[in-house]
């Protein structure tokens, strides 16, 4: 019976880092998920919302519906993988402490008022950010365009045959 007792008294207490330690895994996972919806999926969502209506602006009203109903359920599935997989790798990289002073962080009225503003498509800051971004593409673009070098393993250009020498005027 001794036996019995020690047995069961050295299993129990074997058990409870392991135990402790899922309870501070599930706690890691849930502050992480708590934080991932606050910051990365709300800007997420923001600005999925103002691109897809701009996207749906110029559909007859029963296309933009369909649309609307497709896309968002899709951003749903999406949003729901992010969610999972960001919240399980932060809870891996992050101890609770850290996450919980993320979430202080994330949680300051001045950082939230900064954030509003940074999300708002009408600011002044989303006109500025905007405006600087679509000049660089747009660079990009036109020097993408412009590039004449071969690209490698790509055939080469043939060459440009000269243009013929201009006939002579008649007499």
């Amino acid at each position: 019976m001794n036996r019995l007792f020690a047995t069961l008294c050295l299993g129990v207490t074997l058990s409870l880092p392991v135990a402790a330690r899922a309870d501070d895994a599930a706690d890691r996972v849930a502050a992480a998920t708590t934080l991932v919806n606050k910051t990365l999926i709300k800007n997420l969502q923001t600005g999925f919302n103002v691109a897809l209506e701009k996207t749906v602006a110029t559909m007859p009203e029963a296309r933009a519906e369909a649309v609307r109903k497709e896309l968002l359920t899709e951003f749903d599935k999406q949003r729901a993988l992010m969610v999972e997989g960001l919240s399980k790798d932060y809870a891996e990289k992050f101890s609770l402490t850290e996450l919980k002073h993320l979430d202080e962080i994330y949680s300051d009225p001045t950082y939230l008022k900064f954030q509003t503003m940074n999300a708002d498509p009408n600011s002044s800051v989303t006109a500025i950010s905007q405006n600087s971004v679509t000049k660089l593409l747009n660079m990009l673009a036109v020097a993408a365009a412009t590039d004449n070098t071969p690209k490698p393993g790509a055939a080469p250009m043939p060459p440009v045959p000269p243009a013929a020498a201009p006939a002579p005027a008649p007499k």
